[in-house]
């Protein structure tokens, strides 16, 4: 709802969620402007983009902690809520309607509660949720105490402090969300040409779209932490003119360099590794034993701190499709993937189909409401 509580700045309430290992603005659709342009100039104004800090908006300088969901009641026959989801640029003054987040998604059913979309039951409330997105449909089953949605459990993931209610979404039928098919290219692997150098790609479309490579094609290991991969000179540059190569190849973008404005949030680029051991970055350990496949990921620009949730239910998806590069590389058939990231483990169930198509892809996450109240955006038309 807008607020008018100000002449000179317009307000909008809304909620400050964590979801997952992210956390982000929630509020409804109807709060900010509907024409492309003027949505976009306010939603940058409200986050403080473009401004490495965000020092003046909502966003918390990293990407996933620069989000904003729109959450309505849904019009669609046994569906409560849809939602669509940005990703704000910090130092780009660019806001990505394309993508999705897994990790906010699982706070999806926290903000229909509070708001009064969906009416409460104890002790779970089951929440279907529409993604505009993705075009997809999510179930949810939200844990609930005298009418709200509990932030107590002991749920614990890596990458949040602490333990929470476990919050259970599945992804139904993710393949072809975004670009029509689970392997949008028609190819397992694709052969992409950047600088003279031929890359071995799989481009796999489920839940999100992410393009993978072998680490060792990169000369990684696959468990550098964010930081290695960062301080490595020319990587994150070597790995975005690859992805623009793969945004030409779907055609996405007409040239390479023009992916990191257009199209800087999907798709995703992440290396995959076998199974191995490695120290994380929060002073732990995994073990070779513990994980199905490692991984890092790179979203807009940066490596990724732990893993992105849909980014991990597009690599557990990809790891059952035969002859992709995270098939080739993963262990184990079974009905769930151990992902290995720079934080520790993430646990993706998969659900196999008929044929080679997934049923859904499955995940737990923890959800926590931070803070209610107005945030505000000054006017774009008179900076």
């Amino acid at each position: 709802m807008v607020t008018d509580d100000s002449r000179l700045q317009h307000g909008i309430d809304g909620h400050l969620i964590r979801g997952g290992t992210s956390k982000g603005f929630f509020t409804s659709s109807d709060a900010i402007p509907t024409e492309p342009d003027a949505r976009d100039a306010f939603v940058l104004e409200l986050f403080g983009s473009p401004d490495p800090l965000q020092v003046d908006g909502l966003g918390g300088s990293h990407t996933h902690t620069s989000k904003l969901m729109l959450v309505d009641r849904s019009e669609r026959d046994g569906v409560d809520l849809t939602y669509e989801y940005a990703q704000v640029g910090i130092e780009h003054a660019t806001v990505d309607w394309d993508g999705n987040c897994g990790n906010l998604a699982s706070a999806v059913g926290v903000y229909g509660i509070l708001e009064g979309l969906v009416e409460p039951t104890e002790p779970t409330t089951t929440v279907r949720i529409h993604s505009v997105n993705t075009d997809s449909t999510l179930e949810q089953a939200m844990p609930v105490v005298d009418g709200e949605p509990t932030p107590y459990g002991d749920c614990r993931i890596d990458g949040v402090p602490g333990s929470g209610a476990r919050i259970p979404t599945r992804y139904l039928h993710p393949g072809g969300g975004m670009l029509g098919a689970t392997l949008p290219t028609g190819n397992a692997v694709d052969e992409l040409s950047v600088d003279g150098e031929t890359y071995r790609v799989s481009v796999v479309d489920a839940t999100n779209v992410t393009v993978f490579l072998e680490a060792s094609d990169l000369g990684l290991d696959g468990t550098e932490s964010p930081a290695t991969l960062e301080a490595r000179e020319g990587l994150l540059e070597r790995l975005e003119r690859i992805r623009g190569a793969a945004c030409v190849e779907l055609g996405l973008v007409d040239e390479p360099a023009a992916a990191s404005e257009a199209r800087p949030t999907m798709p995703f680029i992440a290396v995959v590794a076998p199974p191995q051991g490695y120290e994380t970055t929060v002073g732990g350990s995994v073990a070779a034993a513990d994980v199905d496949v490692v991984a890092r990921m790179v979203s807009t620009g940066r490596p990724h701190h732990a893993y992105a949730t849909t980014g991990a239910m597009c690599l557990a998806a990809a790891t059952r499709v035969p002859e992709t590069i995270p098939a080739t590389v993963a262990r184990g058939t079974g009905d769930a993937v151990r992902i290995g990231h720079p934080k520790g483990t993430i646990r993706i169930g998969v659900e196999r189909g008929d044929g080679e198509t997934i049923a859904s892809v499955s995940i737990d996450r923890t959800a926590r409401l931070l803070m209610s109240g107005t945030a505000y955006a000054r006017d774009p038309d008179r900076l």
